[in-house]
This record gives C-alpha cells, sequence and structure tokens, in this order.
C-alpha cells in the first residue's frame, strides 16, 4: 500500500481565497439527530494548501490529508473538479461603476 493510499481525501466548495497560498474548504456532510431520528446538516472547514493559487470561492474542489504545514493547514488542494460560477468582481470596476452613476444624475 503506497503512503497516499491511506490519506484521507474530501470533496467541498472553497469558501475563501484571501490568503496566499492557502484556501478555506466547507465539506458538508449530514447525521441522524439521536432522539428524533431527523437528518440534520453539518459543514466542517478545512483550511488547505493551494501552492498554485488555482481555486477562487464557489470552486468545488478536492483536498487530501497531508503532513502539518502550519498551525492550522493540514490538509492540501489536489484538484479543481467544477469551476464556480461566483463572478469576481475589482475594486476598480465597483468605483468606475459608482462614479458613472453619479455623473448620470447630474
Amino acid at each position: 500500500m503506497t503512503e497516499t493510499g491511506r490519506r484521507k481525501t474530501r470533496v467541498g466548495t472553497v469558501v475563501s481565497a484571501k490568503m496566499q497560498k492557502s484556501i478555506i474548504v466547507s465539506v458538508s456532510w449530514s447525521t441522524r439527530y439521536g432522539v428524533y431520528r431527523k437528518s440534520i446538516a453539518r459543514a466542517t472547514r478545512f483550511m488547505a494548501h493551494d501552492e498554485a493559487g488555482l481555486a477562487r470561492p464557489g470552486d468545488v474542489v478536492r483536498i487530501e490529508e497531508t503532513r502539518p504545514l502550519s498551525n492550522r493547514k493540514r490538509w492540501r488542494l489536489i484538484e479543481v473538479i467544477k469551476k464556480g460560477d461566483l463572478a469576481e468582481l475589482r475594486p476598480e470596476d465597483i468605483d468606475l461603476s459608482a462614479s458613472q452613476g453619479a455623473e448620470a444624475s447630474k
């Protein structure tokens, strides 16, 4: 058995990519409440290493367990399964549209 054969993998959604070479991935799972046996949705957030900076918020990614890379990072990005549909807005775009709206109202 190889070293990577024993490592856990998870599939989740990137919720934050504001750090350099780091992303936060939310992995959803469900469990049953003990007394009432109702299904409850839960989510766990993992900090993962993204060396190339490929992932963006909204992307569906696969992460794999690895050695500790920092205080909170124990996972690394394996692949981006599906690109998210969140639009990226730059601050210049927001300022430009705000200034155009102000000029039009004069």
